[in-house]
């Protein structure tokens, strides 16, 4: 994976603050949901590393409503990822 310029660093904020978890409309950015951000020039991929907890306890209902706030987040980052760089492929991990 390639480094990061200032001026992509300043892009993935950007978006990072446009993107709000469901539940609380704060942005990623400021609930940290993001650990960091890589890509790959040659292969146009980039990687976003989430940091959404499973729940603590073993609560079926909690699971599923983490899973659905955690793929509601990943839809919103794709697509938002996907405008500001177009041709890119975006892989949550």
């Amino acid at each position: 994976m390639a480094g990061i310029t200032q001026e992509m660093a300043d892009k993935f904020e950007a978006i990072l603050k446009r993107v709000k978890e469901p539940e609380t409309e704060l942005s990623v950015s400021e609930l940290n949901l993001v650990k960091r951000i890589s890509y790959s020039e040659t292969e146009k991929k980039f990687l976003i590393y989430m940091d959404i907890a499973t729940p603590k306890f073993p609560c079926l209902t909690c699971g599923v409503v983490t899973e659905q706030i955690r793929n509601t987040i990943e839809r919103r980052l794709k697509e938002e990822f996907t405008k500001e760089f177009p041709g890119y492929a975006v892989e949550t991990v």
